[in-house]
């Protein structure tokens, strides 16, 4: 059997003896009492802008693309809104965003969005797609 040497021992007693303050202890989670807070909706202006990050825009329309396959559209939605959030001049976000809407059934949220980028992006090559895509959404009403 080997034997602890001397010092080992000394350094084990000491911290096991040391008060509590000094080693780092775990925290508590604070209590939430805002009922909003704890289902996640946030309030719009005390929320956090994402930085810009085209990366994480790409991935998230890639995941918006997944689930506009399969019909969740829903999903679809939060994910294209999160790549604006990320990367706010980013076109397939806009495109696919709109198109959500669309296949939704939500035809004035569509509009909107077509509406906000041409607002944002006047001279785009895309303008006139987006025109033609708020002409005829028009139409059906």
């Amino acid at each position: 059997m080997r034997s602890v040497p001397a010092v080992h021992f000394l350094i084990f007693a000491l911290l096991a003896a040391a008060p509590a303050s000094g080693r780092a202890q775990a925290k508590k989670p604070a209590l939430i009492r805002d009922t909003s807070v704890a289902e996640g909706k946030e309030d719009p202006e005390t929320a956090k802008t994402k930085l810009y990050n085209p990366l994480m825009a790409e991935k998230s329309v890639k995941i918006g693309d997944f689930y506009l396959k399969r019909k969740n559209y829903d999903a679809a939605i939060q994910r294209y809104r999160e790549a604006l959030e990320y990367q706010p001049n980013r076109i397939e976000a806009f495109v696919a965003l709109g198109r959500a809407y669309e296949k939704k059934g939500d035809p004035q949220k569509a509009v909107a969005v077509y509406r906000d980028f041409l607002e944002k992006f006047p001279s785009s090559p895309k303008a006139a797609e987006f025109r033609a895509r708020i002409a005829r959404l028009e139409k059906k009403k």
